[in-house]
């Protein structure tokens, strides 16, 4: 009885989904292959042992009814302030931010796992508390206050990319919950007033130099303006039809650092110019329309809720890990999930992924 139940749930997955996963999957470790084919160690054979992981926990997590985190938001929200702290206590610094929980040979990030489980507590605040109202500045003030503290422990570790999603997060499913109109533009104007002041208060150096090299990279061409303009010169090189498959002279020679992590882009760019840039952010166009098909074919508000916040996620992943590498945005870190290297990232990538396919199983059952 109990495999017959499986296999029907195992029925309901999208196939077409599915397959745009993998297809993702497979540019990507071909690209990195490319990227780190002259380095000793052996991220081709991690990347591969991390997929393997991702789909495991992907075919899990789709079996589990997703209304059992609106049952136990409450010990979620708890736990996920239990493991950014945890963080601060026996974290790893790399690179004058501690994100890292080392255990053994592998190394956890949390503030990945965290955006989802936010994105579950925070609609389940909602549709307790502000369910069928129009949301106004004192819901806004309330909704902060339940965000604040993930949002908080996340900006000190320090992560400005992970926290810029958690905001959006907050802002898009507040959206979604009918925010009035006053508050959107209220919102906009005080975030462009407030601007001037955060980078002169809040930004750490690092961050105001990154900001600075994404205004003038040419300032410090040799410095911090090293890798967007290298980044530049390997999307240019690459042109209409890229120079081909391991071709990539960027990364091989050096001269673009994190080519197999955040830089990636750039190396498949190098090697399968704008056409192939094209259709790379054609398949992502399709997965986000997937994944918001679901939603909106989803009755049941928490599972739409979780649907736009899994949207939201991999929009801001992809738009500001494109418009890095082009120049076109500051350099914050943040992976494009599903090509970039790291065990974390893709573990996380079929995890969030999973729960939107739990959406399309469970929404119709009772």
């Amino acid at each position: 009885m109990q495999n017959s139940t499986y296999l029907k749930k195992i029925s309901k997955f999208s196939v077409f989904f599915i397959a745009n996963i993998i297809l993702l999957f497979v540019i990507s470790l071909s690209t990195i292959y490319s990227a780190t084919i002259t380095k000793s160690e052996p991220f081709f054979i991690k990347e591969i042992i991390w997929f393997i992981l991702g789909l495991i926990v992907f075919v899990v997590v789709s079996l589990i009814d997703y209304r059992k985190y609106y049952k136990y938001s409450m010990a979620i929200y708890i736990f996920n302030i239990i493991m950014l702290l945890s963080v601060l206590v026996i974290g790893t610094s790399r690179l004058g931010a501690k994100r890292w929980i080392d255990l053994g040979p592998l190394a956890l990030q949390p503030s990945e796992f965290s955006k989802l489980l936010l994105i579950f507590t925070f609609s389940a605040y909602l549709i307790n508390n502000y369910s069928d109202k129009y949301t106004g500045f004192k819901a806004m003030f309330m909704c902060f206050l339940h965000i604040f503290p993930v949002f908080f422990l996340i900006a000190i570790e320090p992560d400005l990319g992970t926290s810029l999603v958690i905001i959006l997060i907050y802002g898009m499913l507040l959206f979604l919950n009918k925010l009035e109109w006053k508050c959107i533009i209220t919102v906009f104007a005080s975030i462009a007033g407030l601007i001037p002041i955060a980078y002169k208060f809040l930004l750490k150096e690092y961050q105001k130099d990154r900001i600075d090299t994404f205004l003038n990279p040419e300032s410090d061409a040799l410095g911090t303006g090293w890798n967007i303009t290298q980044s530049k010169i390997a999307i240019g090189s690459g042109k209409i039809f890229g120079k081909g498959f391991l071709n990539n002279t960027q990364g091989k020679l050096k001269y673009l650092p994190e080519s197999h992590t955040d830089f990636i882009g750039s190396v498949f760019l190098e090697e399968r110019g704008f056409i192939g840039g094209s259709m790379l952010l054609l398949i992502y166009i399709v997965l986000l329309a997937q994944i918001l098909y679901i939603a909106d074919t989803t009755q049941d508000k928490f599972g739409k809720y979780i649907c736009y916040g899994v949207a939201t996620i991999f929009f801001f992943h992809i738009f500001v890990n494109m418009g890095m590498i082009m120049g076109i945005m500051p350099v914050t870190g943040l992976p494009l999930l599903l090509m970039s290297y790291g065990g974390s990232s893709l573990v996380f990538s079929f995890l969030i992924l999973g729960v939107v396919q739990s959406v399309k199983i469970h929404r119709g059952n009772k």
